[in-house]
């Protein structure tokens, strides 16, 4: 299957999540993310990604809503979590407040946050050096990345997507 045929999906998820026209970032920017333990490495997918028929909604969606990064190239995903919410992550909460995980992608410098707050997890997009960045393209929006973590919540279990890697 094509990564073309997921478009119609991400081009819904473009309509339907909320519009701000200051999508800026929610979620804190943490200063100390580079000293969190790393619990997981991914990739997101370069532009030419076949994915196979039996890709998961999910996981086509996630696939085709990044391919845009590194002028279509892909690139590493690196995702760390706060030290003092490592317990808490395993599975998958409940979370305290404070910021929970991000998700770093290597080679376009964005740094993806989850932060808790009240038990509900919300977002925002920085680059490196901590500038917002949620702006800059449509799936960096913190509604965005709302609308598809509370879309699958099966698998974005209390806003995180992801388990620690064994």
């Amino acid at each position: 299957m094509r990564l073309y045929a997921s478009a119609l999906v991400f081009a819904f998820m473009l309509v339907t999540a909320p519009n701000n026209s200051a999508a800026a970032s929610v979620a804190s920017f943490p200063i100390d993310w580079q000293d969190w333990p790393v619990v997981a490495r991914h990739q997101i997918y370069s532009t030419d990604t076949i994915l196979p028929e039996d890709a998961s909604a999910f996981f086509q969606e996630s696939v085709y809503a990044y391919t845009w990064m590194n002028n279509g190239q892909g690139s590493p995903l690196t995702i760390r979590v706060n030290p003092n919410k490592m317990q808490q992550y395993q599975t998958h909460g409940p979370y305290t407040d404070g910021i929970t995980v991000v998700a770093i992608a290597e080679a376009s410098n964005i740094v993806w946050v989850t932060e808790h707050l009240g038990g509900f997890p919300i977002y925002g997009s920085y680059n490196l050096k901590g500038e917002d960045v949620s702006d800059d393209h449509p799936s960096l929006a913190p509604d965005f990345c709302h609308s598809c973590h509370n879309t699958y919540k099966d698998i974005c279990i209390n806003g995180t997507c992801f388990t620690p890697e064994p």
